[in-house]
């Protein structure tokens, strides 16, 4: 499980790396949400708690079920999440630049 979680994040930093995409929050502050960005806005709040979810596994992996549990994920929600981000280029951006190395 935990080789399949690593290969779904080295994937999803690939893509994420591919392109990249810079937002102010001035511009964001500029732009009225509508559902496509309310829901962009959600797809890129997840891809970033990914992130910190990896990183802090990363950091203490034998705490990986505590620091899942304090996320509200499982083992098995946080793979489908990083499936859905490797499949979204955003999502995928959003992952890379909040993964530390």
């Amino acid at each position: 499980m935990r080789s399949l979680c690593l290969a779904a994040g080295v994937l999803v930093a690939v893509a994420g790396c591919a392109g990249g995409e810079k937002t102010g929050d001035s511009a964001a502050a500029a732009v009225t949400p509508t559902p496509a960005s309310s829901a962009s806005t959600q797809n890129t709040d997840r891809a970033r708690t990914a992130a910190a979810v990896a990183n802090a596994i990363a950091a203490r992996p034998t705490a990986a079920d505590s620091i899942l549990t304090a996320a509200g994920m499982t083992r098995d929600t946080f793979q489908t999440l990083m499936y859905e981000i490797a499949a979204d280029s955003a999502m995928s951006a959003a992952y890379a630049a909040a993964k530390t190395r």
